[in-house]
């Protein structure tokens, strides 16, 4: 395949991540309706999940936002009862906040909702091939890192 081939194939490929992640926001915030969390907040909770007790901005930098944007979203997960706050033995203004064990199991409850449809589309490709594709949006983020934002100083799209 010649380079013009492979520069316009993955260009096409570039073309769908905007509606395919417009497409993925509209599906979790549909699994999500009738347990008052916002997408915003399922992301947070899934940082939690992972990472563990984090601050407020750790949890912005590992989603790139502002730390004023995670913790409005923080305030009502705690609101909530699903996160709880600790303290942080390395910053004393900046508690460390925890998913509460019924944070844990919503948000498991949540992920085996969203499990359901990953399944069905897994099905359609080999294991060779989501290797593949994982591979390509990783050297696409790795290639346009020069243009992250800075996570306390985060830029429109305008």
């Amino acid at each position: 395949m010649s380079d013009a081939a492979e520069t316009s194939e993955l260009y096409e490929l570039i073309r769908l991540i905007r509606p395919v992640h417009r497409r993925l926001a509209r599906a979790v915030e549909a699994k999500l309706v009738g347990t008052g969390i916002s997408v915003g907040m399922r992301a947070v909770m899934e940082v939690l999940d992972e990472a563990g007790a984090t601050s407020v901005p750790d949890i912005g930098r590992a989603l790139f936002l502002a730390r004023q944007q995670i913790q409005l979203l923080v305030n009502e997960l705690e609101k909530l009862g699903l996160i709880g706050r600790h303290p942080n033995p390395a910053h004393k203004r900046s508690p460390l906040f925890a998913l509460t064990d019924s944070g844990r199991t919503q948000f498991g409850e949540i992920r085996a909702r969203e499990d359901t449809d990953i399944a069905l589309i897994s099905k359609r490709f080999s294991s060779a091939e989501v290797a593949a594709a994982q591979q390509v949006v990783c050297a696409m983020l790795d290639h346009f890192a020069e243009f992250e934002d800075d996570p306390n100083r985060p830029r429109g799209l305008e």
